[in-house]
């Protein structure tokens, strides 16, 4: 499975059969620039505008948002329900991880995650392949909440996103102080910093 950051928390996907999956895209007023790719899946992990986009994706995607398992273009996935804040949504609402299967790959994208997950979450997304997640603080968890998620799930991959890039229209933590975190408390975790619209 191929793996693009077009930026903030907009992956694309392409799986071996061809199948394309776009995450969270992103609005224009938010990032201008999004690169134009067509998708079979969206998968949405809440409705804010910076996050809902769909209409900047080309083709004619299904559009996942509910947690229950499905198959669509040949990748497998499921969401686990979290919050966008640390009070159980009182401040900024729900929010999906999606775990996205394909390929014997295991990637798990947390939205705007703005808490720790419990337990059972945890344990589900344990060892998974790629861990996509918010390090910016502001809206969801900050670099070192981030990285203290991180070593819990125990990826093979931490990828960073929803940080600071210098073009998006409003104010996050730049992904400095998620390396810091990981700096100062080291696991044996590979961190990859993306780069925009390039592949994996």
């Amino acid at each position: 499975m191929k793996r693009t950051w077009l930026g903030h928390s907009t992956f694309y996907l392409v799986n071996d059969a061809g199948g394309r999956l776009v995450t969270d895209p992103v609005d224009e007023r938010s990032l201008p620039d999004l690169k134009r790719v067509d998708a079979d899946v969206i998968t949405l992990s809440h409705r804010h505008h910076d996050h809902c986009a769909v209409e900047r994706v080309g083709g004619s995607p299904a559009i996942k948002e509910s947690c229950g398992p499905e198959t669509l273009a040949g990748f497998s996935i499921r969401g686990f329900s979290t919050f966008h804040d640390e009070v159980n949504g009182a401040k900024r609402g729900p929010n999906t991880i999606f775990v996205i299967e394909a390929d014997g790959q295991r990637i798990v994208h947390c939205g705007d995650l703005g808490h720790m997950p419990d337990d059972a979450t945890i344990e589900a997304l344990h060892g998974c392949d790629a861990l996509l997640i918010p390090v910016g603080g502001v809206y969801t968890v900050d670099g070192p909440a981030a990285w203290a998620i991180a070593k819990r799930i125990a990826p093979k991959t931490v990828v960073p996103m929803h940080f600071s890039t210098g073009d998006l229209s409003f104010r996050l933590d730049p992904v400095d102080r998620f390396l810091e975190a990981a700096q100062a408390d080291p696991a044996p975790i590979e961190i990859k910093i993306p780069t925009r619209n390039q592949t994996e």
